[in-house]
């Protein structure tokens, strides 16, 4: 527990110094809809999502925080008891963000770090317990992951006050995912091959992707 109130604390830390440094701006608050990509490796299909953000990124150089809902499915391979099981992931983070005015179309980069929180998926009962359905629980249990994200994107102006916003950002999400999988091959060996595919993720990291459209409103 101490481990993540300390990281939402790096995370306070990090949109504060956003917006200490940004020029003076308007405040914003925009609502989206996503399609998020998970990356393979993380035994997860891209899923729908929605969101809000808010902040002061309407300046040349601006900050904002982000709050994302995505549905994802999760695979686990050969047992399709659980196969297509439908997991929730909640981001989180704070971002700095440059802008390009060019009137009425304003193209932005940006950059952010926060967190992912993925939610289990539960191994049905009625599935023989062996020692490769016990570690399946591990794969499948809820997750915290810590992300990098950059990306960008364009707001097209409707009026003073409203715009459109389209986003395109990628999550470099460093996970346990790869030390789960070690576990794994050290504890059940030969067996988990013939029974469920699992992830394979080098240096201990997955890529994200987000692809939004939203409104943008401007106080």
């Amino acid at each position: 527990m101490r481990n993540k109130f300390g990281s939402f604390t790096m995370i306070a830390t990090f949109f504060s110094l956003v917006i200490a440094t940004g020029e003076p701006a308007e405040a914003d608050l925009s609502a989206f809809v996503a399609t998020v990509g998970f990356d393979e490796e993380a035994n997860l299909n891209r899923g729908s999502g929605f969101g809000v953000r808010w902040g002061k990124s309407s300046g040349i150089i601006g900050g904002e925080t982000a709050l994302m809902i995505a549905f994802p499915e999760r695979e686990l391979g050969g047992l399709t008891e659980m196969s297509g099981e439908t997991a929730t992931a909640l981001f989180y983070e704070g971002r700095l963000l440059v802008n390009i005015p060019m009137g009425q179309i304003s193209p932005f980069v940006g950059i952010g770090f926060g967190q992912i929180y993925l939610t289990s998926t539960d191994v049905p009962s009625d599935v023989t317990q062996t020692d490769t359905v016990k570690l399946l629980k591990d794969v499948s249990g809820a997750q915290t992951s810590n992300a990098l994200s950059y990306g960008g994107g364009i707001r097209y102006g409707l009026n003073k006050r409203l715009d459109l916003r389209a986003d395109l950002r990628q999550y470099l999400v460093f996970s346990v995912a790869g030390l789960v999988k070690a576990r794994v091959a050290d504890e059940v060996g030969e067996e988990v091959g013939d029974i469920v595919e699992l992830p394979e993720v080098d240096d201990g990291t997955v890529r994200y992707n987000e692809l939004s459209v939203g409104v943008n409103i401007r106080f």
